[in-house]
């Protein structure tokens, strides 16, 4: 009897401690996962290039993408992003570049990672803020193919080689923004945010050296390559083997602005 009393004893405590230890370990799951977000994100893309010096508003074209983010405290965040992003450029939009006419677009998909801080406590503890603005830098790759129109139809430039010179289609950038977020309730939270992307590449509009010797190559080669035939008065090409075509010193950038949306998961306040 006082061994079936015993047994009964460290039975009791043994489901006592498995029942604690589940208890914190679910709540402790549940605190975690607070700590996620899934969102997305809408709005325009544009650069800054040889094809524009300034912005062009109306070269703005569609982006959005998808994140998750993680929050680490109420400051400091991780959001690993994926973005489509298209730009676009015109030598027509700027007088003194009209007689060059080159123009471009180019589809850019781009996966990131980039750390945000709240320059206000945010989170769903009470006493912490619902609005804060925020910083953000990380790092991306981004895979992007310039193209261009003649005769109604699109061509890939860089298979064209317009420049005699080889570039990758697959590309490093370094993002870096600030935006302003509200959470609207515990769970849903909405914001703006504009990002910079400086590339390491002048080769976006594949604009960026001089005037190749194109003889040979085929004539959609040189039609892209010098497109001042279009717009001289003879319908002559007006640039010469040589001529300064682009300033490769200056690499091209590419932005985004965008409203965002996410869900954060369980926003439980931990006892703990």
């Amino acid at each position: 009897m006082l061994i079936l009393r015993i047994k009964r004893k460290q039975s009791v405590s043994v489901i006592k401690t498995v029942s604690i230890f589940t208890l914190i370990i679910g709540s402790s799951l549940t605190c975690f996962s607070q700590s996620w977000e899934l969102g997305g994100m809408v709005g325009g893309s544009n650069y800054h290039g040889d094809l524009a010096y300034n912005i062009v508003p109306k070269e703005t074209n569609f982006s959005g993408g998808a994140f998750f983010k993680y929050n680490f405290n109420e400051y400091w965040s991780i959001r690993p992003t994926l973005s489509y992003l298209k730009i676009s450029g015109a030598d027509s939009n700027f007088n003194e570049y009209k007689l060059r006419n080159l123009s471009f677009r180019n589809n850019i998909y781009e996966i990131s990672n980039v750390f945000e801080f709240n320059f206000h406590p945010f989170s769903n503890r009470g006493i912490h803020e619902r609005t804060t603005f925020y910083a953000m830098a990380g790092v991306a790759l981004y895979l992007h193919k310039p193209q261009a129109k003649i005769n109604g139809e699109w061509h890939d430039l860089q298979a064209l080689n317009t420049e005699s010179q080889r570039y990758g289609l697959m590309q490093i950038s370094i993002p870096f923004g600030s935006g302003v977020k509200h959470a609207i309730t515990p769970n849903l939270i909405v914001g703006f945010e504009a990002g910079w992307r400086k590339t390491f590449t002048d080769h976006l509009d594949d604009v960026s050296t001089l005037y190749p010797n194109l003889d040979g190559r085929g004539s959609l080669a040189n039609q892209l390559s010098d497109r001042s035939f279009e717009v001289s008065e003879n319908g002559g090409a007006l640039a010469n083997t040589g001529d300064q075509r682009g300033d490769p010193n200056l690499k091209d950038w590419y932005f985004q602005t965008a409203f965002t949306i996410s869900y954060r998961f369980t926003p439980i306040k931990c006892p703990f």
